[in-house]
């Protein structure tokens, strides 16, 4: 039987309730190994609460500096105000890191929200052992990848630069969902990384969205892949495929990959 081993990632735990309840289902079925907490969101305590003491869990910061929907907005942890760059007239994060490229924030405000966002996780109770970032700002400030991979060292945090590899065939898996079985098959011996959000669908996920993905269709996305994660069997499944979920902390570290090499 192939080897195959996936760094099964769940992305923005405590960001709702939503989130928190989808991923502690996904965490009991098995396949999700890595939790990326995002300190700003609302529902970090209770992310704490259901999450934070399982064992054989890897969690992470999921580092925020954008907050993408039109409804639900979320601001920094540290004192930030609007000449940072960082924030709106309203002191809530700007929805897009292109904006940066206009703001012009300095790597160093960005830096100490960052030192914030850990310290906050930490005290909530979260063991953080690798760092994340949501909507890849470092594409448009520069020197922050550079920064955060020195952060990274000095935290003693894994890096998730280190470790992309997506699956061959999972690109095109959100249009052609019904194709996953024939792409799970065809996986060559290695290992890979598999992101996922998912979120129960309800009206807290229906007042997400954006002029580009509308609430409704997060709240079918993401409650899908709750579905697939959460179902009992998905552990069994991918064992039979020989499909093993592992750990950060278990897997082997690659090449830094560089911002333009990314792709989702």
């Amino acid at each position: 039987m192939k080897k195959i081993r996936f760094i099964t990632r769940a992305d923005d735990a405590g960001s709702s309730h939503s989130a928190n309840a989808a991923i502690r289902a996904a965490l009991r079925a098995g396949f999700i190994k890595n939790v990326s907490v995002m300190a700003p969101g609302k529902f970090v305590e209770e992310a704490s609460d259901l999450l934070a003491r399982r064992r054989g869990v890897c969690f992470g910061m999921h580092a925020t500096l954008n907050a993408e929907w039109d409804r639900v907005k979320w601001g920094p942890v540290s004192d930030l105000g609007q000449s940072s760059g960082l924030v709106d007239k309203d002191g809530v994060f700007l929805p897009d890191p292109r904006e940066f490229e206009r703001t012009r924030p300095r790597v160093e405000t960005v830096m100490k929200e960052y030192d914030a966002q850990l310290d906050k996780l930490s005290r909530a109770g979260f063991d953080i052992r690798y760092v994340d970032s949501h909507m890849l700002p470092e594409q448009y400030i520069p020197g922050l990848d550079e920064a955060m991979r020195d952060w990274a060292v000095a935290k003693g945090l894994y890096d998730h630069m280190y470790y992309y590899k997506l699956p061959p065939g999972f690109e095109g898996l959100r249009t052609h969902p019904e194709k996953l079985l024939a792409v799970l098959r065809a996986i060559p011996e290695g290992e890979y990384f598999y992101l996922a959000h998912p979120a129960r669908y309800g009206p807290e996920m229906l007042l997400t969205g954006n002029s580009e993905y509308t609430g409704d269709q997060v709240a079918r996305d993401r409650s899908l892949e709750a579905r697939i994660l959460g179902n009992p069997f998905i552990t069994p499944f991918m064992t039979a495929l020989g499909i093993s979920p592992i750990r950060y902390d278990q897997a082997e570290k690659g090449r830094r990959l560089s911002l333009d090499e990314l792709s989702f």
